[in-house]
């Protein structure tokens, strides 16, 4: 398999959650064939989105991980890292959690599976992905759009509350 990147949202609302991010990145990390290529957001905190009231912030982030794996072995990594953090496979959307981990993007791949799909569906509603995303790729057009992901963070109509940058490094 050639080497394809991939972007990943990272999320976290349950526990050390600066702390889940680090080490879901290192985990992620143990996979990439050159780690030093590896492009990080800063860590917003955000408000819960279309989640039960009361429930905690969320730290958000994303990546651009260089990988030599399909997109079903990346989403096998990703549900692995999860399960690490005792995320279960079957549960209610929007449920806390101390790990998410999304694929947003495969290279200039269009994936519609039962399992996967690649530009994640999503992604131009959620102003939690496309700000963080943003500072890393502002220029990336994904298959099948016009805009570019700035141009979608500037145009999103959500009524998320703005996001509040806590750490540059992590």
């Amino acid at each position: 398999m050639n080497q394809i990147n991939y972007g990943i949202a990272f999320g976290s609302n349950l526990g050390n959650r600066l702390s889940n991010l680090r080490q879901a990145k290192r985990l992620l990390l143990h996979h990439c064939p050159n780690p030093d290529d590896v492009i990080y957001s800063p860590i917003y905190e955000t408000q819960p989105v279309n989640c039960a009231k009361g429930t905690n912030a969320f730290l958000n982030a994303a990546a651009d991980f260089p990988f030599s794996l399909t997109p079903q072995e990346v989403l096998n990594l990703c549900i692995q890292i999860e399960s690490a953090f005792e995320r279960p496979q079957k549960r209610e959307e929007n449920t806390p959690r101390k790990i998410d981990l999304d694929i947003i993007y495969a290279g200039t791949l269009v994936q519609n599976s039962k399992t996967l799909t690649i530009p994640h569906p999503r992604l131009y509603e959620r102003r939690f992905v496309l700000e963080p995303l943003s500072t890393i790729m502002p220029k990336l057009i994904l298959p099948s759009q016009k805009k570019s992901i700035l141009q979608h963070l500037t145009d999103i109509e959500s009524s998320e509350q703005p996001l509040r940058k806590i750490t540059c490094t992590w």
